[in-house]
């Protein structure tokens, strides 16, 4: 694809079109006022952040594993329809904030926040509406246990009056480089708290579908592991070049579970997926209202340590290429516009939120400076509008409040968002029903209609092998289960749930097999709920992207 997504152009006059569009070339930004082009935009909730500085320096607050719990303080706006901007928290009530979240019924914001420099990252929430006399409303913390060493919690999303978020509670670090893994987790309305997902890397960003009853998550795609000819696994067995260090969108149905309330299922890629990776890859990801998927692919695909040059893009039906709508060209070939050395500071772009209408919301830094500001993009991508610009901070993570929300100020909003006051700040029983000893960890069914469907699985034989082994650590893996393979593909076997596997496939010696894009091995790790049935067809790409 070329930098502009427009084939056969000139790449010279493609980087002037570009930045022309962005406002680069000397236009002058919009701050905070309504203009004629957008006059029914809706309400949109954002938060305004200092810049990263010291070790912190070129992380994007809120993005990616090393971003999500920088920062150096923020406030937490709203941006009415008619362009003012008002704070939805007492001045200086909390040090920091980000990843705003509306309820579904508009009247509350739940958000990620902290109360003081180094302290720990919680849930709270906040209505929206207040009365006229007063300047704000005191927060409630979802997730204050008084404990400040049980992890830092972001990301927070409505299931109805379940939140959604992710968390480092559990433990655990990347295999890439020990950052801490967050996982996600729910808060249920009677104050419960349920850990849904096992990745040994860690997910972020989620968002709920509830039409699908489906979330969407981001998740770290990496594993070291490779197996030996002994029939064990060992780290760093695997050669560089077939590694897979990415973070990739995909999406699950959340069902209710008779122990924990709530389980994920039927994991399955929700966008991209394609090789080379950095065209499938994708965080932050945004649900279009006529299908499709908005997220954020960066220059280093695994974000860690920094994530590099930022672009927003569109993704159909995995897999599939994605398509850049805003930010960055990152392109996979040497010739790319914002090559590094290029003397041109290439426009970062991250944090989509769809609009009805095709339209959509992000941050943007125009000129590559590091100044975000809140921008309205067309859906095509060609024209963009900042709408909130202060200089000297960062309008990240917008949120748009749903149609027909009562009024900012005074409603009904502000007695039922009083009455859920009540015992804020009051500690929420743990449910922890991961990381038990294996004999206590209870199974779930992995049933593979056809481990050949699909574009990335290799030829049929008759003498193949599966091989399932599961993560004890960051320096071992051990055989959990195998299963002889017929020719059909069809693999139907017991596995424990709730922690790291993945899948090799190999020939009666113990050979791995190959295709044209390398090992028959998962290139991450997957996890069952407890009595869950776990559906899949075919290996790589077509495992998750293509069921017949």
């Amino acid at each position: 694809m070329h930098a502009s997504g427009v084939r056969g152009a000139p790449r010279v006059a493609l980087a002037l079109v570009v930045l022309a569009a962005l406002g680069v070339a000397g236009a002058p930004r919009v701050r905070a006022t309504a203009t004629a082009r957008a006059p029914a935009l809706p309400a949109i909730v954002f938060v305004s952040r200092l810049p990263p500085e010291g070790v912190e320096a070129g992380q994007v607050p809120g993005l990616g594993p090393h971003g999500t719990f920088a920062g150096s303080g923020g406030r937490l706006m709203e941006r009415a329809p008619d362009g003012r901007v008002r704070g939805l928290l007492p001045p200086g009530r909390l040090h920091d904030v980000a990843d705003p979240a509306v309820s579904e019924d508009g009247r509350e914001v739940a958000f990620a926040g902290r109360e003081r420099p180094g302290g720990p990252w919680r849930i709270w929430s906040v209505p929206r509406a207040y009365p006229p006399s007063a300047t704000a409303s005191e927060p409630r913390c979802r997730t204050c246990d008084g404990d400040p060493a049980a992890g830092d919690d972001a990301d927070p999303a409505w299931w109805g009056d379940t939140l959604l978020h992710v968390s480092t509670r559990a433990g655990g670090r990347s295999l890439y480089d020990g950052s801490p893994a967050t996982q996600l987790w729910a808060l249920l309305p009677d104050g419960r708290r349920v850990h849904l997902t096992s990745e040994p890397n860690g997910v972020l960003d989620p968002v709920a579908d509830r039409a699908a009853g489906r979330v969407f998550i981001a998740r770290w795609w990496f594993n070291p592991f490779g197996m030996v000819p002994s029939g064990g696994a060992s780290r760093g067995e695997r050669a560089p070049g077939d590694t897979v260090n990415v973070w990739q969108v995909v999406s699950a149905r959340l069902a209710s579970a008779r122990s924990a309330g709530l389980a994920l299922e039927d994991v399955r890629l929700a966008a991209g997926g394609t090789l080379p990776r950095r065209s499938g890859m994708g965080l932050q990801p945004a649900l279009l209202a006529a299908g499709g998927v908005l997220a954020v692919a960066a220059r280093n695909t695994g974000l860690a340590p920094r994530p590099g040059a930022l672009a927003i893009h569109a993704f159909g039906p995995p897999p599939g290429r994605g398509v850049r709508v805003s930010g960055a060209a990152i392109g996979d070939e040497a010739g790319e516009a914002y090559r590094e050395g290029a003397n041109l500071a290439a426009p970062a772009a991250c944090a989509p939120a769809a609009l009805g209408d095709g339209r959509f919301l992000c941050a943007l830094d125009p000129g590559g400076r590091g100044e975000f500001g809140l921008c309205l993009v067309s859906r095509d991508g060609a024209a963009h509008e900042m709408l909130v610009d202060e200089p000297g901070r960062w309008e990240l993570d917008p949120a748009v409040v749903p149609a027909g929300a009562p009024a900012a100020r005074g409603g009904t909003g502000s007695a039922q968002a009083s009455q859920r006051q009540a015992g804020a700040g009051s500690p929420a029983p743990r449910h922890d029903r991961a990381r038990a000893p294996l004999a206590a960890v209870p199974t779930f069914r992995y049933l593979a209609r056809d481990l050949y469907a699909g574009s990335g699985a290799p030829a049929r034989r008759d003498d193949a092998v599966l091989h399932v082994f599961r993560l004890d650590g960051e320096d071992s893996a051990r055989a959990v289960g195998r299963s002889n393979v017929p020719r059909s593909g069809r693999v139907d076997l017991m596995l424990p749930a709730d922690v790291p596997l993945f899948e090799v496939l190999t020939d009666r010696s113990g050979r791995v097999l190959t295709n044209a894009r390398g090992i028959a091995q998962v290139r991450g790790f997957n996890a069952g709920a407890p009595g869950a049935v776990s559906r899949c067809a075919g290996c790589h790409l077509g495992h998750s992207a293509r069921r017949p």
